[in-house]
């Protein structure tokens, strides 16, 4: 004897539906949420109707539509069941354990690597906290003015607009970031310049091109977390170079070490915060053109100044084509806009462009489209010389905090960015990051950014762009808290 199964339907007569949509609807919810097997005998619409109070011709209605879509189907002489087959049944949403069920094939040499690679930041994933690292004011950014050039935009799309676009990006656009890189004491073409999916996506695809598996790349330590990442994925060796107060250290015997290219953040070290001396710029150039080596030239947060006028950027006194210029818009306006640009040789141009049908063809048009009418109307001036005084306040704050509550910290000197270095006398900085986090703030300890031997400077990154003055110097409190605990 089959078992006719139990329908968990509830009427509600001022629910705004009709009885039979209601019995439809719960039938139908249970039959595609898998309450109900498939293969199971209903209810005969008499019983049903009894049950529920209703008359069989409301019943009738409601099978009948459920039969039409294909939910029920009738036997003749045994009853109404539940379709074998369904229209649209929910995948079954168990968790099951792949690891114990499946065996897969392991990561790639490579692949393990990079999947080992460490985090950016150390960040959470809540609004910024005192004192996120890489994060500009985004409470202070034109959220509305954006939003209307956003509608007008995508009013003017046009079907071609909807098509593929230029490899290398928007030519007005391009036009636009070779008219910004004047600022920058250096000139270039705009068909020298490619816009990519934020600076990291940029660094990338330089290393991808410029290095085969095994090249030696000098990269500076403490240094980016990103451009390591990015070597590891291209499967060139990293070489640590140290870092002083000039920059990068360009040892004589390294010069002739065979490396290949040399990653560096000239206008504002990362992490240190330093600008590298003239004469050490000069000194790598002259190794680059000597070994017929490359320069990437990561100008990271460089526009936000509190002291001297900046040196010319390496680009701009590279006399043989050597280096290879990365930026993005990331800190002037918004992480989330993961637009960048690269600055490359003439001649590598198409290359360069054609390459990238391999991996992201090229950034959202509509993206583009957005920034460009935000540059060309004269938006992105006016927002950064906003910012430059809001940081400089917030800069101020920081520093007057630290006075105010006596923590132990000493602040290095300032150049550019958006966050500064503060070192610990006497107090382990890991010690004190445990603390920190344990006090809802987001400082990051000089350790983070170490991948060669020997010991690390005992200091903390603090962000001081992401919130404003009232919250940095509460998080100071907390800050110094977190020292006296550790």
């Amino acid at each position: 004897m089959v078992k006719t199964v139990t329908l968990p339907i509830r009427i509600e007569p001022a629910c705004g539906q009709t009885l039979q949509d209601q019995i439809y609807f719960c039938i139908r919810k249970s039959i595609v949420e898998g309450v109900i097997c498939a293969d199971s005998r209903l209810p005969s619409t008499r019983a049903l109707a009894a049950d529920l109070g209703v008359s069989r011709t409301t019943v009738l209605l409601a099978f009948e539509q459920l039969k039409a879509e294909g939910y029920i189907v009738p036997r003749p002489g045994s009853g109404i069941y539940i379709a074998k087959e369904l229209p649209d049944r929910r995948p079954d949403l168990r968790v099951v354990s792949t690891a114990t069920t499946v065996k897969h094939p392991l990561f790639s040499a490579r692949g393990h690597l990079l999947a080992q690679t460490r985090a950016i930041d150390r960040r959470t994933s809540s609004p910024p906290r005192p004192f996120r690292v890489g994060t500009p004011a985004v409470d202070m950014f034109p959220v509305r003015l954006w939003s209307q050039i956003a509608r007008q935009c995508m009013r003017s799309l046009s079907p071609a607009r909807l098509d593929y676009s230029r490899l290398a990006g928007l030519r007005r656009l391009r036009e636009a970031i070779a008219e910004q890189m004047r600022s920058r004491g250096t000139s270039c073409d705009p068909e020298q310049v490619l816009v990519v999916a934020g600076a990291q996506r940029g660094i990338d695809l330089v290393f991808h091109l410029l290095l085969d598996v095994g090249d030696r790349v000098w990269i500076e330590d403490p240094g980016y977390p990103g451009a390591h990442s990015a070597l590891v994925s291209a499967g060139a060796r990293a070489v640590c170079m140290p870092v002083d107060q000039e920059g990068m250290i360009v040892d004589p015997a390294a010069r002739t070490d065979g490396a290949r290219l040399a990653y560096v953040t000239p206008s504002h070290q990362f992490p240190l915060g330093m600008p590298m001396s003239l004469a050490r710029r000069h000194s790598l150039l002259a190794w680059a053109s000597e070994s017929l080596a490359w320069i990437l030239e990561d100008d990271y947060d460089c526009i936000f100044r509190y002291d001297a006028d900046p040196l010319p950027c390496l680009h701009a006194l590279d006399p043989d084509g050597r280096v290879i210029y990365v930026g993005s818009f990331s800190k002037t306006l918004f992480p989330a806009l993961r637009l960048g640009f690269l600055v490359v040789p003439s001649d590598l141009v198409e290359g360069f462009a054609r390459a990238r049908m391999a991996s992201d063809v090229h950034p959202p048009l509509l993206d583009q489209m957005i920034l460009l009418e935000f540059m060309t109307r004269g938006h992105y001036q006016r927002h950064v010389r906003r910012m430059q005084q809001e940081y400089a306040e917030r800069l101020h704050a920081l520093r007057t905090a630290i006075d105010r509550t006596g923590a132990p910290l000493r602040l290095r000197p300032v150049h550019s960015g958006l966050h500064a270095v503060a070192d610990l006398e006497g107090i382990d900085a890991e010690s004190v990051f445990t603390q920190a986090v344990a006090r809802n703030l987001e400082v990051v300890p000089l350790s983070a950014y170490r991948y060669g031997s020997g010991a690390s400077q005992n200091g903390l990154l603090l962000g001081f762009g992401a919130c404003r003055p009232a919250a940095i110097r509460a998080g100071m409190w907390q800050l110094a808290a977190a020292i006296d605990a550790a």
